[in-house]
């Protein structure tokens, strides 16, 4: 499957469009061309991880103390703006999951087109006993927010946060629907077990430790 065909199936089922704001009517994000996933490849801040198969001890799943909250309410309505708040104890790099109602899972924080228009590599840091806001400030001020949008219901969001400096996950297929946050945990916490992360300095594919918050909201 091309790139821009795996952008564009993910963008479909978000629960959370991100838009610009002041546009009206929500438009099509573009699709990327495959050209602009290269170049966003080979920048020296964009830093995206490969799943391999290999020997990982198990880990706690919240040795930073991640803890996510959902503003304004645990309930939000389509069409209502949203805003995710996030702390942890330990530094790390910060990515949002939404599972939607219909159990489908897509990254919304950081996204390709944040990612594209940052001018620094560190967009989703997130430092010690600070409250890391998502939209970020710079994002507000390029006049991105996020909008709920359907399918209605019951879904989750996840706060993800990797000690090394990640900032897109290719997340995989889900071979059945989560069905709560103790689900959800398992399973991602298997899965990034698996992961292998670009080291700064040798270049070398090794693990990071993962930790989570999950979060269930209801869209109405």
């Amino acid at each position: 499957m091309w790139r821009s065909e795996l952008i564009r199936r993910k963008r479909v089922c978000f629960a959370f469009a991100l838009l610009l704001a002041g546009s009206g009517a929500a438009p099509a994000a573009p699709l990327w061309p495959e050209s602009l996933h290269a170049s966003l490849a080979s920048a020296p801040w964009f830093w995206h991880i490969q799943a391999t198969r290999g020997q990982s001890s198990a880990a706690q799943s919240n040795a930073a103390s991640v803890s996510l909250e959902i503003l304004p309410s645990l309930t939000v309505n389509v069409g209502g703006k949203v805003s995710f708040g996030v702390t942890a104890k330990k530094a790390g790099y910060l990515i949002l999951v939404d599972v939607d109602a219909d159990g489908r899972m897509s990254q919304i924080f950081p996204t390709p087109e944040l990612l594209e228009q940052s001018d620094g590599r560190d967009i989703n840091l997130v430092k010690p006993g600070v409250q890391f806001v998502v939209p970020t400030p710079s994002g507000r001020q390029r006049g991105f927010e996020y909008v709920v949008a359907p399918p209605t219901g019951s879904a989750l969001m996840v706060a993800i946060l990797s000690e090394r400096r990640v900032q897109l996950l290719d997340l995989p297929d889900l071979p059945r629907k989560l069905q709560n946050q103790a689900d959800t945990l398992s399973y991602l916490s298997a899965w990034t077990r698996e992961l292998r992360v670009p080291d700064g300095g040798s270049g070398k594919l090794v693990p990071s430790n993962w930790s989570f918050d999950v979060k269930s909201y209801s869209i109405k």
